[in-house]
């Protein structure tokens, strides 16, 4: 006796009401399934089924053996989808919706790669500051940024947390002085990020929130850069956006006894997506390229570090 085939024909038994709608589904003959179901009761030395001429229903041993059975065979198959999951291939097209600046600044070279891994995938960004709604308007995942996610069926795998740096340029401080606590912003030229929660208002860990003014508003963190190197004034950005002028010293990260709230990046994606092999092919990467040990810096140099690793094997 097969006991899996013969578990799964008395839980079809049993959830359509008779061996003959359940012998359709199963593709099998109706006295297949009969046959199964009996081997199945001798096996256990148990009566599984009543059976009379007008309904069947499950004796008390039927159905607390169903009940176990069922949650058996759903474990199986849950367990055969994961294998063949991880056999599968990525392929097909990946929509994913990414933060503006960060899909601008560091995820290029990660999708260059992605393609690279996977050549039966197309991926399709869309760069935007909008919370799109994954479901609603068909994206398979997103990449966020943000101080904590909205609650939402969504799953959510965390990557890493990004630092938020006030920064200016050497030229602004040296001409406008150091700020030595976050009240003296309130006296300095601060450009604006418009699409913060509350652009008007830096915090800084421990509930310190101080008011800011200033000449350059923005809805795209990438605008005030140039501005920001010119010593034009003194921002608050995420470390992605920095990370290439601190290493250069052409800015510099002033307050930093007083640290601010930081950001943390996601991937999220629709529970129905669990399985997919494009979205474990999106996870892994974005989590390999952005771990937390790794700096920006290092992302997003990868492709070069590549291309200099082949050229020294010719």
């Amino acid at each position: 006796m097969d006991q899996v085939a013969a578990m799964r024909s008395f839980r079809k038994v049993l959830e359509l009401g008779s061996f003959s709608a359940a012998a359709r589904q199963l593709g099998l003959s109706k006295a297949a399934v009969s046959k199964q179901v009996s081997e199945l009761e001798a096996y256990l030395g148990a009566t599984l089924i009543h059976r009379t001429t007008r309904r069947l229903h499950p004796t008390d041993a039927g159905q607390a053996y169903f009940e176990s059975a069922a949650s058996l065979l759903d474990e199986l198959e849950a367990a055969d989808a994961a294998v063949r999951h991880l056999q599968s291939e990525p392929a097909g097209t990946l929509r994913v919706s990414v933060p503006s600046a960060f899909g601008q600044v560091c995820l290029s070279a990660m999708l260059s790669e992605l393609c690279r891994r996977h050549p039966k995938l197309t991926v399709s960004v869309e760069a935007t500051d909008r919370l799109v709604d994954l479901v609603e308007e068909g994206f398979d995942a997103a990449i966020r940024i943000r101080a904590t996610l909205p609650d939402s069926t969504l799953i959510a795998k965390r990557i890493r947390q990004i630092p938020i740096h006030v920064v200016a340029a050497p030229g602004y401080l040296k001409a406008h002085g150091t700020p030595q606590k976050p009240e003296d912003l309130a006296q300095h030229n601060c450009f604006i990020y418009t699409l913060s929660s509350r652009p008007f208002e830096w915090s800084f860990k421990g509930a310190r929130q101080v008011k800011v003014r200033g000449t350059i508003h923005a809805n795209h963190g990438h605008l005030l850069l140039e501005p920001l190197r010119d010593g034009e004034g003194i921002a608050m950005l995420p470390e992605f956006l920095l990370a290439q002028d601190l290493e250069k010293g052409t800015i510099v990260s002033i307050l930093s006894k007083f640290p601010t709230n930081p950001l943390t990046l996601f991937v999220v994606y629709p529970p129905s997506r669990h399985s997919s092999p494009k979205i474990r092919a999106l996870v892994d990467i974005v989590s390999e390229w952005f771990a937390p040990n790794q700096t920006w810096e290092t992302a997003m140099d990868k492709p070069a570090a590549r291309r200099r690793a082949a050229l020294k094997q010719r």
